[in-house]
């Protein structure tokens, strides 16, 4: 983490020294076509780190915020053996942090995990599955999801490494937005993106610059054109299914005020065909921030971390506005 970091700063650090930098690199686009293997769950206990593997996708898919998980361990199992082919599974299992966003199309096995010095987080869920011959479905799944190590842990053992900051750190949100500004400003798109969410944040000291905010966050498709610069009707996003989302990498030099480079990767929309002529855009509601599930989350998460996505549990007790 320190090497990259160091390298980054002195890269960009010709821009604050008034010297001239080449362009920013162009967006990285990542294709979905990529080969996931079905899992077969069976009643076989000599088989339990499929049902894990099996109730870890689950997670995976419906994630709305956030990285993917991916298994690490299976930490216990128990097996209910209700008739030949049919039974209800019980399994406790520990989830590493990848880097794949939860828009990235990638699979959980193509993702790499957060090394120590890049503060990844880790996850303790209990998974129950139930098991009908051929077919297996996730019933209830919840999780306790925590920063490894700790910063706590970190400024004792470890005090070269960055320490992690809440993902509404006032920072961090002012870092965020500079950058989307800075991403419209660049883009060449047809369309605006706005701010989807801040996916991960951590903050170091470096000379000759000082404090510098590392910021990981997610940008979604909104409706607008380009050309509409001078409306007063906010930019509301795009349906997930049918937007772009960008997942974007920077550095904040807190002390300067400035937004480093961007680094990006493009994921395309699920369905970019045409809508009927005359036909406008659907509306899909808020963004997962602002939605009445993710306050339920937030109400019913056992131990929430603020600097951590956490795996909301499953399912949700969502209520509705009248």
């Amino acid at each position: 983490m320190l090497a990259h970091l160091s390298l980054v700063v002195l890269c960009c650090l010709q821009g604050l020294l008034g010297v001239p930098s080449a362009s920013p690199p162009p967006p990285s686009l990542l294709s979905d076509s990529f080969s996931v293997l079905p899992l077969t769950v069976t009643c076989d206990e000599a088989d339990v780190t499929t049902a894990a593997r099996f109730g870890v996708r689950v997670i995976d898919e419906k994630r709305k915020h956030g990285f993917k998980f991916k298994l690490h361990q299976v930490q216990g199992s128990k097996y209910q053996q209700l008739s030949e082919g049919n039974c209800d599974i019980d399994v406790d299992a520990k989830l590493l942090q990848t880097k794949c966003h939860f828009s990235n199309p990638k699979p959980e096995d193509h993702c790499d995990v957060f090394r120590q010095g890049e503060r990844g987080t880790w996850a303790t869920c209990a998974i129950k599955l139930s098991v009908r011959g051929k077919a297996a479905v996730v019933t209830t799944y919840e999780c306790v999801t925590k920063p490894e190590p700790s910063n706590k842990q970190v400024s004792r053992l470890r005090p070269d490494f960055p320490a992690l900051l809440p993902l509404n750190d006032p920072t961090a949100l002012k870092a965020a937005h500079k950058a989307v500004r800075k991403f419209n400003k660049e883009s060449q798109l047809g369309h605006f993106f706005d701010l989807l969410e801040v996916s991960h944040v951590t903050i170091g000291y470096m000379q000759p610059v000082g404090m510098i905010t590392w910021v990981m966050l997610a940008l979604v498709e909104t409706k607008c054109p380009r050309e509409a610069t001078h409306t007063f009707a906010p930019c509301t996003p795009l349906c997930p299914h049918r937007a772009q989302h960008f997942f974007c990498e920077t550095f904040y030099y807190n002390l300067q005020d400035k937004v480093g480079q961007l680094d990006c990767e493009l994921y395309l929309p699920k369905d970019s065909s045409p809508l009927p002529y005359g036909q406008p855009e659907p509306d899909c509601g808020p963004l997962f921030h602002q939605s009445p599930e993710f306050s339920a989350c937030k109400a019913q998460l056992s131990h929430p971390v603020p600097s951590v996505h956490n795996i909301c549990p499953f399912p949700l007790k969502v209520i509705l506005p009248s």
